[in-house]
């Protein structure tokens, strides 16, 4: 069974993030591994502030990825910003058929489009924003159609 779990405005940012890295395989390499720690920290700090909301994927109780995302501007227009997508190391780049046979980055990013035009509707977001990590996710973005936004790195998709 697929379910959702929402965080937002936690008041113990450190046993939210600590559970989060104890639940998720996080990449076997020793650098990548504790960047992905300190993104979820970060994160988990950005959910107790109210600057970010948190949503975890599960299937059958087990955490397979989460998406962090917040509002913000680009070039003045109202967006939604993918904070920070992260995908257990061993669901990564496979098609999983209790996601109705997507990828679980594909259906994470597809839950932030929903979400994005359900705030569309209320504050007329424009675009949903990113900043990918490596060369490597920006090729995937680039075949979830976003596009290049700047010479800074940042991808948008329009709503």
């Amino acid at each position: 069974m697929v379910k959702i779990k929402k965080h937002h405005n936690q008041d113990y940012p450190y046993l939210l993030s600590q559970k989060i890295i104890s639940s998720i395989e996080l990449s076997d390499s020793f650098e990548q591994k504790n960047r992905e720690k300190l993104f979820i920290e970060d994160i988990c700090k950005r959910v107790e502030k109210s600057k970010s909301v948190l949503y975890v994927l599960c299937i059958d109780d087990k955490e397979i990825g989460l998406v962090s995302l917040s509002v913000t501007a680009i070039e003045e227009f109202p967006s939604l910003q993918i904070d920070f997508l992260l995908v257990d190391k061993n669901y990564r780049g496979r098609v999983i058929e209790e996601l109705d046979d997507v990828k679980a980055s594909e259906y994470l990013i597809e839950l932030s489009i929903s979400i994005a035009k359900e705030i569309q509707e209320k504050v007329g977001l424009k675009y949903i924003v990113l900043l990918p990590d490596n060369d490597d996710l920006r090729e995937i973005y680039q075949e979830l159609n976003f596009s290049k936004l700047n010479k800074n790195g940042w991808m948008f998709i329009s709503i």
